[in-house]
Order: structure tokens, then sequence, then C-alpha cells
């Protein structure tokens, strides 16, 4: 059935489920360097099961020999001034941390009804 057809990503990896980006591994639905960038579930079970296997294990890796940087919040500013420059204001609003999704109140504030 085409309702059961698995859509892979396109992130392009190494065998190892490395992207270009540093630090960056991926693995399962939004990858798409192995098979190719569609294939049909078939592939998709065992891809996640042998290429998320060899991902975690390549960034376990990884992890262990990382140092850790200074945790800033620096490339906000630039992120602000390029949205500035594109002419787009953005809302700015702090994520509800574990809100109850069954209020009113919530509800009002997230769901855009009419």
């Amino acid at each position: 059935f085409p309702t059961l057809h698995y859509q892979n990503g396109g992130v392009e990896t190494d065998p190892w489920g490395r992207t270009n980006v540093e630090g960056l591994w991926v693995a399962g639905e939004v990858s798409g360097g192995v098979h190719g960038k569609n294939r049909l579930m078939g592939n998709s079970t065992l891809d996640c099961m042998v290429f998320g296997r060899r991902a975690g294990i390549s960034a376990a890796e990884y992890v262990k020999k990382a140092k850790p940087g200074r945790l800033t919040l620096e490339h906000l500013k630039g992120y602000v001034r390029m949205l500035q420059e594109a002419g787009i204001k953005p809302k700015r609003r702090a994520p509800m941390l574990l809100p109850d999704y069954r209020g009113k109140a919530v509800l009002a504030r997230t769901v855009d009804l009419f």
C-alpha cells in the first residue's frame, strides 16, 4: 500500500551516521545517505536498527574525546540580526514547561482556533 511507504529524510551521512556538521549524527527517517533519499519500509526497520546503533557507537566515541567549551548564547545575536535583515519580526515567547494541555487557559494561549 502506498500509505505504508517510508520516507527517508535526506541528510547525507557517512556509514557511521556522521553529518558534515561537527558533532552531529543522524539515524532513522532523517538520514538518507546510505540507501538514497527514498526507500520502502522493508529497509527502514533494518536501517534504524543497524545505522542507529552505529551512529550511537560513533557518537559515544566522539563524546568521550570531546572537550566541553564555554556555554554561551552568543549565536542568538546573529540569529536575531539575520531575522531583522530579512524583515522578519519574531514573536518572542518562552516555552511552557510541562503545560497542562487540557486547560482552557493553555489552549487559549497556544491554539489559534478561528
